[in-house]
């Protein structure tokens, strides 16, 4: 895929002089109401990884205001059945549908087929939004119970073989709808602190936490090209998103050591986003008419496409120079269906 030759940036005024979390940068919530669809989604079926903290939560209020019918998925269901309460509870309107709740584990792709198969039985067959927005950050080393390093497997492998999964749905539903199926996947500027590991996928040598971090952010940029590249003339289109920096339980594993990677911490604070802002690029993803049958394959942030920033070292506004790269996203495409045990067919 190609980048955009001129990134379409809707928002860019108000992240020009960002003054903090609850600055004029705009909630999930208002980028519903700007793309002009409270309540307007009700043909919709949305699927949402990680929903039980963090972005997922406000990524799912948000889409509730649509109409759509959401499914949300987490390790911890009683959990999640507390945030749908809330969420129904705390919403104006008490007739969309209520979100369902799907026991998920990314760490375990068993525990992922298992979810896919309760989902279909649910929805019914149907799927036009998919949102891969779980996630882990800067573990220790460790490994999935399928035995891949934990970064990659449950920031890629596990959300790519979910989409496999869904796949017929997606298309089927693009064909029915007549309208644009969406996959989304959460990546995070800290793609730019390492390329896509080939030779070593599973980090077997020289484990670096932010390398390793962030070479599953640059393989959540590949999938969503390549799905466009594969299925964009079928109507279904991937994107990936840098939701920006967020205190979140994401940065659970991280150390004061860490944090002084970044430098200056009170001015990248500045920088930082509320959950509400920072779930607002993943909704326009989800709900723009700017990606209805065209535009798929870009990677987003600041509820905006990204413009390029090769050379960075760390997270922040741009992708970077390896982005976008055809051979690479395919070898890893075709890398993925090996070691998910899917077939590589289109």
């Amino acid at each position: 895929m190609a980048p955009p030759e001129t990134p379409y940036q809707p928002y860019a005024d108000v992240h020009k002089n960002v003054e903090g979390p609850g600055d004029a940068r705009p909630t999930a919530l208002q980028v519903v109401k700007d793309c002009d669809v409270i309540g307007k989604l009700g043909d919709k079926t949305i699927l949402v990884t990680g929903c039980s903290s963090g972005l997922g939560i406000e990524t799912a209020k948000a889409l509730y205001e649509t109409g759509a019918r959401l499914f949300l998925t987490a390790r911890n269901i009683p959990k999640l059945e507390e945030v749908i309460d809330d969420i129904v509870t705390k919403s104006e309107n008490k007739s969309y549908p209520r979100p369902e709740a799907i026991e998920m584990h990314l760490d375990d792709l068993a525990s992922v087929r298992k979810g896919a198969e309760e989902f279909k039985t649910k929805s019914g067959g149907k799927l036009n939004i998919l949102i891969h927005n779980a996630g882990v950050m800067a573990t220790p080393y460790s490994k999935t119970k399928d035995g891949f390093e934990l970064q990659i497997g449950t920031n890629h492998f596990a959300h790519f073989l979910l989409f496999q999964l869904l796949k017929p749905l997606m298309l089927q539903s693009a064909k029915d709808s007549s309208t644009t199926s969406r996959v989304i996947n959460l990546s995070s500027g800290g793609h730019h602190f390492s390329r896509l590991r080939l030779d070593d996928i599973n980090w077997e040598e020289d484990y670096n936490k932010w390398q390793a971090y962030g070479s599953s952010k640059t393989a959540n940029i590949y999938m969503a090209n390549s799905i466009t590249r594969h299925y964009g003339s079928h109507g279904l289109h991937g994107l990936s998103v840098h939701p920006g920096g967020i205190f979140t339980d994401l940065s659970r594993h991280m150390t004061e050591e860490d944090y002084a990677i970044f430098g200056d911490f009170e001015g990248l604070i500045k920088t930082f986003k509320t959950p509400e802002q920072g779930a607002a690029t993943t909704v326009w993803a989800a709900v723009s008419p700017h990606f209805e049958g065209k535009n798929g394959g870009r990677y987003l942030e600041d509820v905006g496409e990204s413009a390029p920033h090769p050379g960075r070292e760390s997270g922040g506004s741009g992708y970077a120079e390896w982005a976008y790269d055809d051979e690479a996203e395919e070898h890893l495409w075709k890398l993925s269906c090996e070691a998910v045990c899917v077939p590589n067919v289109d």
